[in-house]
C-alpha cells in the first residue's frame, strides 16, 4: 500500500514538473517564435530580478531594457510570470493610447479587483472598461481648470504654513554665535509632509500641520496607506488569488478603514450642518447627487447622460486614491526639484527672480493666474518631470485582438486580450534622440518655442490619451504653489549629507527616489 502511495505521490510530482517545464517553454520563448528582440527571463522574476533584491530601480531597469532594444521599434520583456511588448516608437505609442485606444482601455491586472475590498474594487486606477469610462466621465468635471482655481487658496495656505515653519528652524542660524549657517533636511520626508497637509485639507477637509506636529494621526496613516513592500506587490503580481485566500491585503487595512471613516463622518457631517466647503470631497458630494457641473452653472453634458451616481463607496474610493497617488508622487517631483536646483544654482537665482517679480507685484499674495503664468517655474518643473518622471513606465492591456505594425526591424505581432504593453516613460525621457545631453538638466528645453520642437508621444510625465493622469491639474497647481512659496524666502544648497552625484535608490520599489537621502540645507534669504 505504502508503494502504491509512493508510486502515485511520484506520478504527480513528475506530471507537475513536466506541466511546468511545458509552461516555462512556451512562455519563454513567446518572442523568440514571434521573431522579436527580447531579454531572456528568470523564472518567476522575469526580467524584474534586479528590483525584486533591491540591486537596481525599476527607473534603471526600464532604461536598461529600453536602450537594449534599440533600434527596434518594439521588443519582448518578461515581469514576473507575465510576458509583455516594450513600445519604443512614439508613432506606435500614439497609436495605441490615443488612435486605437479602444483596443488598450485597461491597466494590466494587478490586483483581482471583483475580489478585493469593496472600495478598492471603485478605485478609477482600477476600474476597466465601461465602468472606468462611466466614473471617469462622472469625475472628469472635479479637475476643470474652474474647480482648480477654487481649491487654489487651500493651497497657499498649506504653503504659507510651510514658510512660517522654516522661517522658525531657520532663525537659529542668523544668529552670529552658531557655528552653523545652514538648516539641513531630508527633502523627502519634508515634501511628503507638505503634500500630506495639501491633499488633507483639500481632499479630505482635514486641517494638520504634519511639520509642526510630525506624529499626527493623518499623516501616520498615509504613510501606512503608501507603504507597499516589494515582496507584497511581487506575491500579488504572482499569485493574487493565494494572497487573497491568505487575507493578506495589498493596501493597509487600518489605513483604508481609518480614511473610509473620514470620509464618512465628513459628508454626514456637512450634511447635516450644510457646510459647504471648496475642496475635492465637497466636488465628489456633488457627484454623489448627479450634481456636478463642469464649468461655473453648466451641466456637464456627459456626466449626466450616464445617471450614474457615485456611493459612499465610490465617493471613499476616489478620495483614497486621490490621497495614494499625490501623497508620493508630488512630493517626489519636488524633492528631485530642490535637489536639482540646489546643484544649478544659477538656474535657481533666475527662478528667484520670477517668483520675486510676482510676489512683489501681488503683495505676497499671488493669485491662481500669477502662480500658473511662472514661466520659467513651469520650464523648471517640466524639465525635471522629464529627468525623474515618478512612474518609469505606463502599462495597457489589450482588450480586443490588434495587430502591431510591421516595421523595418520588427515583422508584427498579433496581440491577444489580456496581453499587455509597456511604454517606456524614463527610457523615452532619457534618449539623446529627442532630448540631446539627457542627463544635463536644462529647463529651457521647455521655453515656448522649444516645446514645440519636441517630438509629439515623447515626453509624457502624466501618461497619454484618455488614461492620463485625471489629477494633472492639480498635481502641477500644488508643485508650483510650493516651489514658488519655498524660492520666496529660502534658498536651497548643497551641504555635506547631499549625495553627489545622484544616485536611485533600488529599495524604493514604488516610487523614485535618491539613495543615501535627499540632503539639502536650506538658508534665509537675504
Amino acid at each position: 500500500m505504502a508503494i502504491d502511495c509512493w508510486t502515485v505521490l511520484s506520478s504527480l510530482l513528475v506530471g507537475a514538473l513536466l506541466a511546468a517545464w511545458q509552461w516555462w517553454r512556451q512562455y519563454s520563448t513567446r518572442f523568440a517564435r514571434l521573431g522579436l528582440p527580447y531579454e531572456p527571463p528568470v523564472p518567476l522574476l522575469g526580467n524584474l530580478l534586479g528590483a525584486a533584491f533591491s540591486r537596481r530601480s525599476q527607473h534603471d531597469i526600464v532604461v536598461d531594457l529600453y536602450n537594449k532594444f534599440q533600434p527596434h521599434a518594439y521588443g519582448g520583456l518578461y515581469g514576473f510570470a507575465e510576458s509583455m511588448i516594450m513600445i519604443r516608437d512614439p508613432e506606435i505609442i500614439r497609436t495605441i493610447t490615443v488612435k486605437d485606444f479602444d483596443h488598450f482601455t485597461d491597466h494590466a491586472n494587478f490586483i483581482e479587483s471583483e475580489k478585493a475590498n469593496p472600495i478598492q474594487q471603485r478605485m478609477l486606477l482600477v476600474l476597466k472598461g465601461k465602468e472606468w469610462h462611466d466614473m471617469r466621465t462622472t469625475l472628469s468635471p472635479a479637475f476643470t481648470s474652474m474647480k482648480m482655481k477654487n481649491m487654489f487658496v487651500l493651497m497657499t495656505e498649506i504653503g504659507q504654513q510651510m514658510v512660517d515653519y522654516l522661517w522658525k528652524e531657520t532663525a537659529v542660524y542668523k544668529v552670529p554665535s552658531n557655528k552653523d549657517d545652514v538648516l539641513t533636511l531630508e527633502m523627502k520626508d519634508f515634501f511628503t509632509r507638505i503634500t500630506n497637509d495639501v491633499i488633507a485639507t483639500s481632499a479630505f477637509g482635514v486641517k494638520v500641520d504634519s511639520l509642526s506636529d510630525p506624529e499626527n494621526l493623518f499623516y501616520s496613516m498615509g504613510r501606512e496607506l503608501s507603504t507597499i513592500h516589494m515582496m507584497t506587490a511581487i506575491c500579488y503580481k504572482l499569485f493574487p488569488k493565494l494572497m487573497l485566500f491568505l487575507g493578506i491585503p495589498f493596501f493597509s487595512e487600518k489605513a483604508m478603514e481609518y480614511f473610509r471613516s473620514v470620509v464618512s463622518e465628513t459628508i454626514e457631517t456637512r450634511e447635516k450642518q450644510g457646510i459647504v466647503r471648496p475642496d475635492m470631497l465637497h466636488l465628489l458630494m456633488q457627484a454623489r447627487r448627479g450634481e456636478l457641473t463642469s464649468e461655473e452653472g453648466e451641466k456637464d453634458g456627459a456626466a449626466t447622460s450616464n445617471a450614474r451616481r457615485l456611493t459612499e463607496h465610490d465617493v471613499a474610493a476616489q478620495a483614497i486614491i486621490f490621497f495614494f497617488a499625490g501623497f508620493d508622487t508630488v512630493s517626489t517631483v519636488l524633492t528631485f526639484c530642490s535637489y536639482l536646483l540646489a546643484e544649478h544654482e544659477e538656474v535657481q537665482r533666475r527662478l528667484q527672480q520670477e517668483v520675486d517679480d510676482v510676489m512683489k507685484k501681488s503683495g505676497g499674495q499671488p493669485s491662481y493666474e500669477q502662480v500658473m503664468g511662472c514661466q520659467y517655474l513651469d520650464m523648471v518643473i517640466s524639465e525635471t518631470l522629464r529627468m525623474y518622471p515618478p512612474a518609469p513606465f505606463l502599462d495597457r492591456e489589450c482588450v480586443r485582438a490588434y495587430s502591431l505594425p510591421a516595421t523595418d526591424s520588427c515583422p508584427g505581432v498579433e496581440l491577444r486580450p489580456r496581453d499587455a504593453i509597456w511604454i517606456p516613460v524614463h527610457g523615452i525621457h532619457n534618449d539623446p534622440n529627442y532630448f540631446p545631453q539627457p542627463d544635463t538638466f536644462r529647463p529651457e528645453r521647455f521655453t515656448p518655442e522649444n516645446k514645440q520642437l519636441i517630438e509629439p508621444f515623447t515626453y509624457f510625465p502624466f501618461g497619454s490619451g484618455p488614461r492620463i493622469c485625471i489629477a494633472q491639474r492639480f498635481a502641477l497647481m500644488e508643485i508650483k504653489i510650493v516651489m514658488l512659496y519655498l524660492m520666496s524666502q529660502f534658498s536651497v544648497e548643497v551641504v555635506d549629507k547631499t549625495p553627489v552625484p545622484i544616485k536611485l535608490d533600488p529599495s524604493n520599489s514604488v516610487s523614485v527616489s535618491i539613495k543615501g537621502g535627499a540632503w539639502l540645507g536650506i538658508r534665509q534669504r537675504s
